[in-house]
C-alpha cells in the first residue's frame, strides 16, 4: 500500500532529534513533496550526506533512479545536497527546520499553498509539543549585540556579531512561519542562513547571499521592528538566526501557545531598571516585551525575571535609556556543537540508538 511507504518515511524522520510526530497530516504533507518512488528512494537516506550509490544500495534501487529522484527532491528543498571533493552527497532534511520551512522560502503557487497551509497549521502544534529534549533546548534567545557588548564577562557564544564574522558565507530567506500565517506586517525576508545550508538554498533560488555587515544591519532593523532573535543552541557556530514574532513564529508559539515551555532557553541576560531615568511611559510593557514580562507599577517599569526571556527588546526600545541588560552569572552553558546538542536531545528522548542506525552509509 502507498501509505505504508510514507509511514516508513515518517518513522525515519522521527529518528532525527527534532522528531516527526505521528499524525494523519504529516502523511498528507509527505505525499505533496514525495512521489511514491521518491519516498522509496528517500528511505535509503540518513541525516548525513550519502553518495548516490550508497542511497541506491540502501533503498534497493538502481543508481540512475536514485540520482534522478534525489535531484528532484533537492530542488524541492526536502533533501539536502552538497558537493565535496567533486562528489555529491545527499541527506534527509528534518521536518523542522527543513521540510516545513524551505519550500515556503522559495515561494509556491496559491494552489500548493492552499493545500499545504491547513495541514501545517494543524500539524505544527502536534510536532511542537514534543520538540526538543526534556532538558536540552533546541534554540536560544539572543539580544541585539549593542545592548550587551559592554557588559563584563560576555562569553564568545553570546557575541552574535563575532559568530557572523566566523561563518564562511551568510544569506537570508523568507520566514516560512510569517509567510504561512500572514498575521502581521513584520518583514517576511527574515530567516538568516549560514555556511552549507546557505549555499544549498541560495543556489536553488530559496534565498540570497548577504554581506556580513549587511546582516548585522538587518539584525538592527529587526530589533527596531520588535522581533525576537533566536539561534541554534550551541557554542560552536551559527546555523540559523530566526527573527521572530509571537503571532507567527513556530518556535515561540511552541512555548507560549502549544504547551512545550522548554523549546528554547533564555538569553542569559536580564533587564535592570534605572528608577531615576524611568518615566513609566509603558513602551517596554505595552509595545516591546513579547512575553508580558514587563509591567508598570506606580510609574516605574517592573520586570518579572522568571517570565523574561532576555531578548532585550525592552532595553533597545526604551526612549529614556532607563533599562540595560545584565548578564546572569549562573546561566547554563549551551552544548558545544550541533552534534552534541542532537545527541543530548536523542538521549533524553530515548532515541539515540535508532538515530545511530541511520547515519552510517
Amino acid at each position: 500500500m502507498a501509505d505504508e511507504v510514507y509511514e516508513r518515511l515518517r518513522e525515519l524522520l522521527d529518528r532525527h532529534p527534532t522528531g516527526c510526530t505521528a499524525a494523519p497530516e504529516i502523511i498528507e504533507i509527505l505525499k505533496v513533496f514525495f512521489s511514491e518512488e521518491e519516498a522509496r528512494v528517500a528511505l535509503g537516506l540518513g541525516f548525513r550526506p550519502f553518495s548516490v550509490d550508497d542511497v541506491a544500495r540502501r533503498a534497493g534501487v538502481d543508481a540512475e533512479t536514485a540520482g534522478s529522484c534525489l535531484d528532484s527532491l533537492a530542488d524541492k528543498a526536502v533533501v539536502f545536497v552538497r558537493e565535496k571533493e567533486g562528489r555529491r552527497g545527499y541527506a534527509l532534511l528534518p521536518v523542522m527546520p527543513g521540510i516545513f520551512e524551505f519550500p515556503y522560502m522559495k515561494g509556491m503557487s496559491e494552489e500548493m499553498r492552499a493545500r499545504l497551509t491547513p495541514l501545517w497549521r494543524s500539524y505544527l502544534p502536534k510536532l511542537g509539543r514534543g520538540f526538543g529534549g526534556t532538558d536540552t533546548r533546541f534554540s536560544r534567545i539572543i539580544p541585539i549585540q549593542e545592548e550587551v557588548e559592554s557588559e563584563p564577562g560576555v562569553l564568545p557564544y553570546q557575541k552574535v556579531y563575532e559568530m557572523i564574522d566566523g561563518a564562511a558565507v551568510v544569506g537570508i530567506g523568507t520566514c516560512a512561519c510569517r509567510d504561512m500565517e500572514r498575521n502581521c506586517d513584520a518583514p517576511r525576508e527574515a530567516c538568516m542562513l549560514f555556511d552549507e545550508t546557505c549555499t544549498y538554498l541560495v543556489e536553488r533560488g530559496f534565498g540570497r547571499y548577504l554581506g556580513k555587515e549587511e546582516m548585522k544591519e538587518k539584525l538592527r532593523e529587526f530589533d527596531e521592528a520588535g522581533l525576537v532573535h533566536q539561534i541554534n543552541n550551541v557554542q560552536e557556530r551559527l546555523t540559523f538566526v530566526c527573527n521572530c514574532c509571537t503571532c507567527c513564529c513556530g518556535l515561540l508559539r511552541m512555548s507560549l501557545e502549544w504547551g512545550n515551555a522548554p523549546v528554547f532557553t533564555p538569553s542569559g541576560f536580564t533587564p535592570a531598571v534605572d528608577a531615576e531615568l524611568c518615566t513609566g511611559c509603558g513602551i517596554c510593557a505595552d509595545e516591546r516585551c513579547p512575553v508580558g514580562a514587563v509591567t508598570v507599577a506606580e510609574g516605574l517599569a517592573v520586570v518579572d525575571r522568571e517570565g523574561c526571556i532576555g531578548c532585550g527588546l525592552c532595553v533597545s526600545g526604551c526612549p529614556e535609556e532607563a533599562l540595560r541588560l545584565e548578564r546572569i552569572e549562573d546561566h547554563p552553558e549551551p552544548p558545544g556543537t550541533t552534534g552534541e546538542m542532537g545527541m543530548k536531545i536523542l538521549q533524553e528522548k530515548g532515541k539515540l540508538e535508532a538515530f545511530l542506525e541511520v547515519i552510517k552509509p
